[in-house]
């Protein structure tokens, strides 16, 4: 069970589509902003789903072009699609945040690089909320609700990440201070 699968299944729920279009469909979607999902993921995943039965096949040739197989899911991946969503909805997984790995290495970098640093996280932190914050703005009229419900979602956690840094350069600049 993956949030890749997921994203797959859901998207097939909506209509078939071969695997450039599903790729197209993330993209077009935004998916990478929210999930971990690559390109060779999108492949990869799409061909385990196939072999192991969530998913029909149905090999197409239009015109000159090359074939592409078109996926579409059945009712054992219906049946997948409904597991995956049920534990999400009863387990949520654990959110790592990458940052943390920088700050827990603080101790190791001279005072004032980790000021500078600190400073440097806190500024893009502001930017991504900006950017999100315009995305909410100019898309609100245009995406689905549970798309909006998302882009809210990241707008409360750099917001928690802004305050939270505010507090870290405070406390770091003490502490600096403070051992010299």
């Amino acid at each position: 069970m993956s949030t890749v699968d997921l994203m797959l299944l859901g998207a097939l729920m909506e209509k078939p589509m071969n695997a450039y279009e599903m790729k197209k469909n993330m993209e077009a979607r935004n998916i990478k902003a929210w999930v971990k999902i690559s390109s060779p993921s999108i492949y990869k995943n799409l061909l385990t789903l196939n072999r192991k039965g969530y998913l029909d096949d149905e090999v197409v040739k239009e015109g000159e072009m090359p074939e592409k197989t078109i996926y579409s899911i059945n009712e054992k991946g219906r049946k997948y699609f409904l597991s995956i969503m049920e534990k999400y909805s009863k387990e949520p997984e654990k959110i790592y945040i990458d940052f943390v790995a920088f700050v827990a290495n603080l101790c190791n970098v001279e005072p004032e690089m980790g000021l500078e640093m600190i400073q440097n996280l806190r500024s893009n932190l502001s930017k991504e909320r900006e950017y999100i914050q315009y995305n909410i703005e100019a898309k609100k009229e245009f995406v689905p609700f549970y798309a909006f419900s998302i882009l809210e979602l990241y707008d409360k956690m750099y917001s928690l990440f802004y305050e939270w840094s505010e507090e870290i350069v405070h406390e770091f600049a003490k502490k600096t201070h403070s051992d010299m």
